[in-house]
């Protein structure tokens, strides 16, 4: 009898242990979330050894995902200053410093406001020098870079030279389309203007002459009718023999006023008096790293914005022209609040996002706000659906509604109390989500709400990485902080 009250006296000790364990378990529910949360993180980065890192949690957990997942349509929102280049530039970094991960993955920039491209530009030279020769050789042969800013080293955009695979009508009708949506009020483009844009833009496309040629041919007769009557295309033809002499004056003298307007950049009248423009589909098909500068001292906003436009146009047809879709390709658009500005860009960028993922293609939106860009509720939802993961930097409390489905709620949170003797009372779930989305529009830089959909439902709270100089443990990057 002795022998089995010791068994039960140590029974219930270990049983009483037990029961304070899990109660004192059960009654920490952040210290519940967060295992939780690193159980499905740690699932969400198995099953591919290449892989990119987004940030690390609060608990020291890097925030992991497989390149094959990571390499999707992504969002990235934040305030001014609060990190979202660096987020770009940090995957880049790794994607150079794994070439196995580069081969299958390569990646391009759109950028309006320099800033990225910029510490792009930085970090590859400083990758490319610390390679040897061969490695530097292979890589700098996939670099193409086009800088409108910069005229001492012209980067070749012809936006009407023909594009394979793309009908001379549609091309021209989407370039019209993107230049007269720069002119509004008093300046936008008549119904005679487009007309005549259309007829002249064609002929330029048929003989291959640049944007810039367009005034020597509104004041050069002899010229117009030589190249007519060389022309192929018996609409333009019939146009220019019957009906072009009947234009006003005043129709043709402003919209010669218009498309002058576009070359106030020197840099970005020599690039568009090239003979050529790359072709996308090709890049893209065969991994090459493309870095695009739309912004610069001499080049306005609207000039800008513009460029921003036509280039848009022209991602959008070569996206479904690649013929290569087992490569992807990631797309970082910098400032992309500003292609949701006019209704053919809206349209461009609703195409990539639901279709071009059968293609290989993938963008990554970076933006300060993308409520206060996208008014119309379906486009907005169109966005949200689309993208598999989006990063939440410190932002407005509008924007911070996006997030609201995924933002982790614990009940633990205690409502604030009038006075000493206030019995102590917990929030309900809405007052906690309503505090925790005021928290991010006091977010300091480089720490997030990052929320991976495609592998959980619920956000997690991350510090990004610090952006390092190539071949450098120990100094970060001048600007990284």
């Amino acid at each position: 009898m002795r022998g089995i009250r010791i068994a039960q006296r140590l029974l219930n000790r270990r049983l009483a242990q037990e029961t304070d364990r899990v109660l004192a378990a059960y009654s920490d529910p952040i210290r519940q979330r967060r295992k939780r949360l690193a159980k499905e993180l740690a699932h969400a980065s198995t099953g591919d050894p290449a892989s990119l890192v987004l940030g690390t949690t609060e608990w020291r957990q890097p925030v992991v995902l497989p390149v094959d997942k990571l390499a999707a349509h992504g969002l990235v929102l934040g305030a001014s200053g609060a990190g979202k280049s660096y987020i770009a530039l940090s995957l880049i970094r790794q994607l150079l410093s794994h070439p196995s991960l580069l081969d299958s993955v390569s990646f391009g920039i759109l950028d309006a406001k320099g800033e990225l491209f910029t510490l792009a530009l930085t970090y590859l030279h400083a990758h490319l020098y610390g390679l040897g020769d061969a490695e530097r050789a292979a890589i700098e042969k996939r670099i193409i870079l086009i800088d409108f800013s910069d005229p001492n080293q012209i980067s070749p955009y012809n936006v009407l030279a023909r594009r394979p695979g793309l009908a001379d009508e549609l091309m021209i009708a989407e370039r019209i389309d993107t230049i007269s949506e720069q002119f509004s009020g008093l300046s936008e483009l008549s119904v005679r203007m487009k007309m005549i844009a259309k007829y002249l833009f064609l002929l330029m496309t048929e003989f291959a002459l640049p944007l810039p040629f367009f005034e020597r041919l509104c004041i050069d007769p002899h010229l117009l009718n030589t190249l007519v009557e060389k022309s192929q295309n018996p609409q333009v033809r019939d146009y220019f023999q019957h009906r072009f002499d009947d234009e006003s004056t005043s129709t043709l003298l402003a919209l010669r006023q218009r498309i002058d307007a576009l070359f106030v950049s020197e840099g970005v009248r020599l690039s568009l008096s090239a003979q050529s423009a790359p072709d996308f589909a090709a890049l893209q098909d065969h991994g090459h790293i493309i870095l695009i500068n739309t912004a610069g001292r001499n080049i306005t906003r609207s000039i800008s914005e513009l460029l921003q436009g036509l280039i848009l146009s022209d991602i959008k047809q070569s996206v479904f022209r690649r013929s290569n879709h087992n490569r992807r390709f990631l797309w970082f658009f910098d400032e992309a609040q500003n292609l949701y500005k006019t209704s053919a860009n809206r349209e461009h960028m609703v195409d990539l996002l639901t279709m071009s993922r059968s293609f290989g293609s993938f963008f990554v939106l970076l933006t300060q706000s993308l409520t206060s860009a996208i008014r119309d509720a379906d486009v907005l939802n169109s966005v949200l659906a689309n993208v598999r993961w989006l990063v939440m930097l410190r932002s407005t409390l509008r924007d911070a509604d996006l997030i609201a489905p995924a933002m982790p709620l614990t009940g633990a949170l205690l409502k604030s109390r009038r006075h000493p003797l206030e019995s102590v009372r917990y929030m309900s779930e809405s007052e906690e989500l309503r505090a925790q989305l005021k928290e991010i529009a006091k977010l300091p830089d480089r720490v997030a709400y990052c929320w991976l959909k495609a592998q959980m439902n619920t956000a997690v709270r991350i510090t990004t990485p610090h952006v390092l100089w190539s071949g450098s443990t120990t100094r970060r990057h001048p600007e990284a902080d």
